[in-house]
């Protein structure tokens, strides 16, 4: 019986280009409703729910068309490579966001951290800018969302897995 295995470079690809678009267009959304500098439980929700809703997918779709054969390693490695090349896509759509479309957006961001540091001294507030935000922003959004790709694509391969057998 002949073994083939297919590649995962396939659904890396088309699935992280399909999680990156969306990211930007619900950034677009966010921007057109006003919601940019500010987040709540219901978006929260929606975007645990899409992310995690895409790299399972496919994942499923990947242990579909591999013969119902599917190694912790690959389904790692397709959450993994998801959630870098969405991340990737989403960071240069809000650094173009920001920097083009819309520069008061980072204001926005630094007046809602200073009405709430109102109480701290003057010297903390001016670490508080424009470039740190941006910065910690980006930063802390690709570790997060590696993270959290690293941890979906982990749990949905524990859950599907399935190798083929030695003998």
């Amino acid at each position: 019986m002949k073994e083939t295995t297919i590649s995962t470079t396939k659904f890396i690809l088309t699935y992280g280009i399909i999680l990156g678009v969306i990211w930007i267009i619900y950034g677009l959304f966010r921007h057109i409703t006003g919601n940019r500098a500010t987040s709540n439980w219901a978006s929260t929700i929606f975007e645990l729910s899409l992310h995690i809703g895409i790299i399972v997918y496919a994942i499923y779709k990947y242990k579909l068309n591999n013969d119902s054969f599917l190694t912790l390693w690959q389904a790692l490695k397709i959450g993994f490579g998801i959630a870098f090349i969405s991340t990737v896509m989403q960071t240069i759509g809000d650094i173009f966001f920001v920097e083009v479309i819309s520069p008061e957006t980072i204001q926005e961001i630094v007046n809602s951290t200073d009405q709430s540091n109102e109480k701290k001294p003057q010297i903390q507030n001016k670490i508080i800018s424009k470039e740190n935000i941006r910065l910690f922003t980006i930063s802390f959004g690709i570790i997060f969302n590696l993270v959290l790709g690293a941890i979906i694509s982990l749990l949905a391969g524990a859950i599907m897995q399935k190798n083929r057998d030695p003998f």
